[in-house]
C-alpha cells in the first residue's frame, strides 16, 4: 500500500522509464500530488497516510497512470498536427479572404469583410477561446505527459501568424491592404495579444488536467 508521495513517484518512474517524457511526467505529478496532499490535508485535518488514500482514488495506482501513458504513447504527435492544421487553416482562410475581397467584386465577400474588421475584438475573443480549447483538450486527453506537446503545437502554430506580423511591421506588406483593421493600436494590441496566447493555453492545460483526474 502507498502511503507516501515519494512511494508513488518512485513507481511511477520505474514503470515508466521507457517512455520518452517520464522524467517530465514525474515532475508534474509530483507536483499535482503534492498540492491535493495539502488541498486534502488542509481540509480533512488529516495526516498525509490517510490524505494519500483519496489521492490515491482520485489520480489511479501509479500502474493505472503508466498503463494509460503506454496506449496513449503514439497519439500525441496526430494531436499536435491536427491542432497545428487547424491554426493554418485559419490564417489561410484570412489571406485569402484579404486577396478575394481587394482583387474581386463579390458582394457577399465584401459584407463579411466589412462584418470581420468592424469589430476585431471579436476575432480576438475568438481566437482566445482557440487556444483554450486546445490546451484543455491536450490536458484533458494526455495528462500532464502532454506539457511538451503543447509547447510545440503552440511555437509551430504561431510561426506564420509571427512571420505576418513582421512583414506588416516593416512595411514588407502595406498595412491599407488590412484596412480599417489593422491601425497601429491593434497591432499592438496584437502583439500583446500573441505574447499572452501561451499562459492563456497553460491555462487551458491545467483545466483539462483537472477534468482528466
Amino acid at each position: 500500500m502507498i502511503t507516501t508521495r515519494e512511494e508513488y513517484i518512485k513507481q511511477l518512474r520505474q514503470l515508466l522509464k521507457k517512455q520518452k517524457y517520464s522524467e517530465d511526467i514525474c515532475t508534474e505529478y509530483n507536483r499535482h500530488i503534492y498540492d491535493l496532499l495539502e488541498e486534502i490535508c488542509q481540509e480533512k485535518a488529516c495526516r498525509e497516510e490517510e490524505a494519500m488514500k483519496i489521492v490515491l482514488e482520485k489520480l489511479g495506482s501509479p500502474t493505472a497512470i503508466a498503463s494509460i501513458y503506454q496506449v496513449i504513447s503514439l497519439t500525441p504527435n496526430k494531436s499536435h498536427w491536427m491542432f497545428f492544421l487547424a491554426n493554418l487553416c485559419f490564417f489561410i482562410s484570412g489571406c485569402l479572404l484579404t486577396v478575394i475581397y481587394h482583387l474581386f467584386p463579390v458582394p457577399i465577400i465584401n459584407k463579411l469583410w466589412m462584418a470581420l474588421t468592424s469589430s476585431p475584438s471579436i476575432l480576438i475573443i475568438l481566437y482566445f477561446i482557440y487556444w483554450l480549447f486546445v490546451g484543455y483538450e491536450l490536458g484533458k486527453e494526455f495528462g500532464l505527459g502532454a506539457k511538451k506537446i503543447l509547447i510545440r503545437t503552440f511555437f509551430f502554430s504561431l510561426i506564420p501568424n509571427v512571420l505576418l506580423m513582421s512583414f506588416i511591421i516593416f512595411r514588407i506588406i502595406p498595412i491599407t491592404i488590412f484596412a480599417p483593421l489593422l491601425t497601429p493600436e491593434f497591432i499592438l494590441i496584437c502583439i500583446v495579444f500573441t505574447v499572452s496566447l501561451y499562459p492563456i493555453s497553460f491555462v487551458g492545460f491545467r483545466f483539462g488536467i483537472l477534468r482528466s483526474v
